[in-house]
């Protein structure tokens, strides 16, 4: 009986040390994980803010179209030209601010992976039985 119980005891000992040996494997998955999606993010963001920065200079050449149409007395037309180069500028506008913020969101998410995998490397480590 004693020898029972005394299994029992050592099994119920180890159950915690397993868990937290998972533990610490899924919290450094989990940061190299966030560490890759924020680099990720960083670049996607460069990307994007690249491609609002063409539509912000497509849009200066429509302009400049549209000023040449009204020269030649195309009013109509030159407005309309206006008109795509205004929507244009907006739309450039709008991804350079959503690629600045993908890549802050990258640099924050990439900060939070090396802090949970520093965190993960120092925590200590599991106590076995024996001890």
């Amino acid at each position: 009986m004693q020898t029972l119980l005394s299994g029992v005891v050592a099994v119920l000992l180890l159950i915690p040390a397993a868990a937290r040996a998972g533990s610490a494997e899924r919290t450094e998955r989990r940061a190299e994980h966030l560490k890759r999606t924020g680099e990720r993010r960083e670049r996607h963001g460069e990307h994007r803010e690249q491609r609002g920065e063409n539509l912000k200079r497509k849009a200066a050449v429509k302009e400049q179209r549209a000023e040449q149409l009204r020269a030649e007395g195309h009013v109509r037309a030159a407005n309309a030209v206006d008109r795509a180069a205004d929507r244009e500028q907006r739309r450039g506008e709008r991804m350079v601010r959503r690629g600045e913020r993908m890549q802050e969101q990258g640099e924050r998410r990439e900060k939070r992976g090396e802090r949970l995998e520093h965190r993960a490397m120092s925590e200590p480590a599991p106590a076995t039985a024996g001890e």
